[in-house]
């Protein structure tokens, strides 16, 4: 009965650590928010930092585990810190690999050109119909608004 005891102690500990991380990143977002979309913001950064020192704690678990093998409460901590640190990677590598399929291929017959000459100082972007989008003489701007 110990056993069982000590390992939910364990799950309990790094699952606190977890919930506290968690609304850390929170509060975090409450005070500062996310002004500008296009980077990450202060709590997504704090929420790297929790998963960092979670990996840290993970690493340091394994190498308990094997020096002291006994010891259950370590295994419990070891399972909660494992289960955050690969589901954060596959997490991110599936948004990754969906990121990955819906690019651009860079294929001319399906997507848009953009012709750029210096002599005659225009520029022309043109899409896979040959329709011209946007075309800019010198200062003269043309667009084609559909």
């Amino acid at each position: 009965m110990r056993i069982k005891n000590n390992l939910i102690a364990g799950i309990g500990r790094g699952l606190a650590y977890y919930a506290g991380g968690f609304a850390l990143v929170w509060l975090t977002y409450l005070v500062f928010g996310w002004e500008y979309a296009h980077a990450p913001g202060l709590h997504h950064l704090v929420g790297l930092l929790v998963l960092v020192v979670g990996a840290l704690m993970l690493i340091r678990r394994i190498i308990i585990v094997f020096a002291i093998p006994a010891d259950t409460h370590n295994k419990g901590a070891l399972l909660v810190h494992a289960v955050a640190v690969v589901s954060f990677i596959f997490f991110f590598k599936l948004i990754i690999l969906n990121g990955a399929i819906k690019r651009d291929t860079g294929d001319l017959e399906i997507s848009e050109a953009l012709t750029l000459d210096h002599n005659a100082q225009t520029l022309l972007l043109t899409n896979e119909l040959q329709d011209t989008l946007f075309y800019q003489v010198a200062d003269s701007v043309h667009l084609k608004i559909q």
